[in-house]
């Protein structure tokens, strides 16, 4: 059932449920995504190099990646109140990475600044076949610790799901 459809169902039995409905829709379902957040560093080319070679790159570009900010992305776009803990540098990565989520409506609030490391950075080389290498930097993700969890376990009771992907040491 939908959520207009939840709304209305609920109107339509009795009056006085259509706050009811309202608090219904922003909790039926809420996720906690508590994972990595990256920026990938991805240059494309014919092939992939062999050791010790350089390849003449075609092209270059970035975007935001990570395991756990791309579920946060996904579910934010299904309009699923997803709220995202992790972990980033005090960098520009950082700063765009916090903005892409915001942008896609994920909550950033618990998002942790680590202003003693950067980013978490993923180097991708891909050929025309679709095939990789991807060197993984895990910067701020690396970080995350025991501490963390004791800061944010009590958004825990707020969610009906938890995600994790084991990207960070948990």
């Amino acid at each position: 059932m939908l959520k207009t459809e939840r709304a209305i169902a609920i109107k339509s039995h009795e009056q006085n449920f259509v706050n009811l409905s309202l608090m219904i829709d922003h909790f039926y379902m809420s996720i906690i995504v508590f994972g990595s957040i990256n920026i990938d560093l991805v240059a494309t080319t014919s092939r992939l190099p062999v050791t010790g070679e350089t390849l003449l790159g075609e092209t270059f570009f970035t975007t935001p990646g990570g395991k756990g900010a791309n579920q946060a992305v996904a579910l934010a776009k299904l309009e699923i109140p997803t709220l995202m803990i992790g972990r980033v540098g005090n960098d520009n990565f950082g700063a765009e990475l916090i903005k892409n989520l915001q942008i896609s409506g994920v909550h950033t609030e618990n998002i942790l600044i680590d202003k003693s490391v950067s980013s978490g950075v993923a180097v991708i080389t891909v050929d025309h076949a679709g095939e990789n290498n991807i060197i993984l930097i895990p910067g701020a993700n690396g970080k995350v610790d025991q501490e963390d969890v004791k800061k944010l376990s009590y958004l825990l009771p707020t969610a009906t799901t938890i995600l994790l992907q084991l990207e960070i040491p948990i």
